[in-house]
């Protein structure tokens, strides 16, 4: 995708966030044009004055359209899919919209929590590890949230315990073990025939723990999740969203 710095949409984005993926994929699923600039969590760019002001949180994705930034991830999808109605991704029934949201809001507590230990421990531990003492003083200053202070303290030092570790691989399993009952109606998507946002917003996560623990998914009880997650692998939009390899540094950080 070409980057155009006076583009509409702006996406401010990690390269391996799973919130970002699932944006990412709206984004090429509805073949929208988008500025791209990704944000080097590692060397802590998502702490940075300027990208705070876009985002208080200290978090990726943020969408900035016409100059306003949007943040959450599943906020951002309803929003792209609300603004660029072209390839609608969210039900018009009531009851089916309901059911989507109870997914997108699975997709953001449940299985996020699952994962990011291990997720943390792979990414972001070796950058806190190569901090001085006053380097990660000056890190923790500048992160908004008690909790995710607390997780750089963690990494930084001897990580999460092996009952922590063992609680987050037990909710890797119940997450797939979600999806698969979602699936169990024998249609391709989570919402039956209609694929929606509550696909887009589980698989980053399925995909998290292929790559985590790829025995886990391989297990007998995961037949459908498996066969789900080809159909998402299949699809045009997936290896740009969740594989993104573009470095369009051109889209640098917010000056404001």
């Amino acid at each position: 995708m070409t980057v155009d710095s006076d583009a509409e949409l702006k996406l401010y984005h990690g390269r391996a966030s799973t919130c970002s993926k699932k944006v990412r994929m709206v984004l090429y699923e509805k073949q929208l044009t988008f500025s791209s600039c990704l944000i080097d969590l590692q060397k802590f760019e998502h702490l940075t004055p300027a990208y705070l002001k876009l985002n208080p949180n200290g978090v990726v994705p943020t969408l900035v359209h016409r100059g306003r930034p949007v943040i959450e991830s599943n906020v951002i999808i309803e929003y792209l899919d609300e603004t660029f109605p072209q390839m609608p991704l969210v039900p018009v029934d009531p009851y089916e919209r309901a059911q989507m949201r109870v997914i997108t809001r699975f997709a953001d507590t449940f299985a996020y929590n699952a994962v990011y230990m291990l997720s943390w421990m792979r990414l972001s531990a070796p950058a806190a590890r190569q901090l001085s003492a006053e380097q990660l003083q000056a890190v923790l200053r500048a992160v908004p949230t008690e909790e995710r202070r607390s997780r750089w303290r963690t990494v930084a030092g001897e990580g999460f315990t092996p009952a922590e570790i063992a609680d987050s691989q037990r909710k890797m399993a119940e997450t797939l073990t979600q999806v698969e009952s979602w699936l169990d109606h024998g249609e391709p998507w989570l919402l039956a025939h209609r694929y929606s946002l509550a696909d887009i917003a589980i698989v980053p996560f399925v995909d998290r723990i292929d790559t985590l623990l790829p025995e886990l998914l391989a297990g007998t009880p995961y037949s459908r999740t498996r066969d789900w997650f080809k159909r998402m692998q299949n699809r045009v939009a997936f290896p740009s969203a969740l594989r993104f390899t573009e470095d369009p540094r051109a889209a640098s950080l917010p000056s404001i």
